[in-house]
């Protein structure tokens, strides 16, 4: 086989590794939010059991980007975007444990808390779910224009970060007994403005791999 064209397959299996690596994060989201939703335990732990999986996915993205750059030796935007790849599996492994520090709290907040703050903490899920399944698409066009558009969006999470802070601190503030699960709902919040932030780091790689510059994107 020609190198241009191993090259361009071993690129395909990175891509395609990616791609997988996005799509298990996003539904250990789902299933993290809707145990949430339902404070059901044994889903919530099914998403913490399931977390290695996404660990594993990413060790293998960069074994396999380790061994194309040794094998290889690409150069150019075909390098940017190998290295690109290793910085998008660690932001979707981040987000993996997001959705597991998500889980673990099912049993932990009380089901009067979670209603308290529940319609801020979906919408934001939403919010950040959506914007992981669109960067991925957005790295696998090489679309740094959608990349860009995708980072923008990264201001809304925040504002509904603003919004359910005051509101959790509201719900400490009505009784000492809602402290323990205010500061827990905090975390919870904070977890998912992150997501945001994750994303928002993915769009600048999905530009930088293609037009070798580091944007600051939604800064």
């Amino acid at each position: 086989m020609p190198p241009r064209r191993r090259l361009e397959t071993e690129l395909h299996k990175v891509h395609t590794g990616i791609l997988h690596m996005g799509t298990l994060a996003e539904e250990a989201l789902h299933k993290a939010m809707a145990a949430l939703a339902e404070k059901d335990t044994t889903a919530a732990q099914l998403v913490i059991d399931e977390d290695s999986v996404i660990d594993t996915a990413q060790a293998e993205i960069e074994d396999l980007v380790t061994r194309v750059i040794a094998i290889e030796q690409p150069v150019a935007e075909d390098l940017r975007i190998l290295i690109t790849c290793i910085k998008l599996a660690a932001d979707i492994e981040r987000i993996g444990d997001h959705a597991r520090h998500i889980a673990k709290a099912v049993d932990r907040v009380s089901r009067h808390g979670i209603e308290v703050a529940l319609p801020r903490l979906l919408r934001m899920s939403e919010l950040g779910i959506g914007m992981l399944h669109d960067v991925l698409t957005a790295f696998m066009d090489g679309d740094t224009a959608m990349a860009e558009a995708i980072a923008a969006r990264d201001d809304l999470i925040d504002e509904l970060h603003r919004t359910a802070y005051r509101e959790i601190i509201a719900y400490m503030q009505e009784d000492p007994a809602h402290i323990e699960d205010g500061t827990r709902l905090l975390l919870l919040c904070r977890f998912l403005e992150r997501l945001g932030d994750h994303v928002t780091n993915m769009c600048e790689w999905v530009v930088y791999a293609r037009t070798g510059h580091h944007p600051e994107l939604n800064d």
